[in-house]
């Protein structure tokens, strides 16, 4: 067996460990949206701005880039939302956001239970066959109930480490990264005070 636990869990894991690490890192893209989400329901349909005139009206959903060189281009004008309609559909693309948050972390979750199952058993068939190579006498001064008790019991804490190895650090690094970004693009010198701050801790 592998002197190292995370070698041995990476050897034997590999592809389901990239697969859930590309699935964490797509989760980064609705966690950021949905911090975005919020404030633009508070300035714009709550506080009124964009709404100062009767009968004023927002685009929704529209599509449009400042290309270097090129200027603006826009791939979607959108549609043009009163501001209780605003409302409304800010906040449910923000229930939205919220379900498919919830929908990434229940299938981490779920997957990392299931990867963690696998490789326990794939270390219990290991130690079963490590201990099956002693010779006969060794058994004889070994209790069968120390033996069940070692691949048994005293394998099963790693199965919460096996799915986490790899993922859980990536996934609340992620987090962390992404709120500092959110933060920095609201505000550069608020975002480096709050990148100081990070670092001195």
């Amino acid at each position: 067996m592998e002197p190292s636990l995370a070698r041995y869990i990476w050897t034997h894991t590999k592809k389901q460990q990239l697969w859930i690490l590309m699935i964490v890192v797509l989760s980064m893209i609705p966690y950021f949206m949905s911090f975005d989400l919020p404030k633009l329901i508070i300035n714009g349909p709550i506080q009124g701005s964009g709404f100062e005139q009767p009968g004023a009206t927002q685009p929704f959903m529209r599509l449009h880039y400042n290309l270097p060189f090129i200027g603006e281009v826009q791939f979607f004008s959108g549609f043009q939302l009163d501001r209780k309609a605003t409302l409304f559909a800010l906040s449910l693309v923000f229930l939205l956001l919220v379900v498919i948050n919830g929908l990434f972390k229940l299938y981490i979750n779920t997957y990392k239970g299931r990867l963690g199952e696998r490789m326990l058993r794939r270390i219990r068939f290991d130690l079963v066959d490590r201990v099956l190579r002693f010779p006969p006498f060794y058994f004889k001064r070994v209790k069968s109930a120390e033996v069940a008790t070692m691949v048994k019991d005293e394998v099963e804490p790693l199965g919460g480490f096996i799915g986490d190895a790899f993922v859980q650090p990536v996934l609340l690094g992620g987090q962390a990264l992404t709120a500092m970004l959110f933060i920095v693009v609201q505000n550069f010198w608020l975002g480096m005070i709050a990148v100081v701050i990070v670092v001195i801790q």
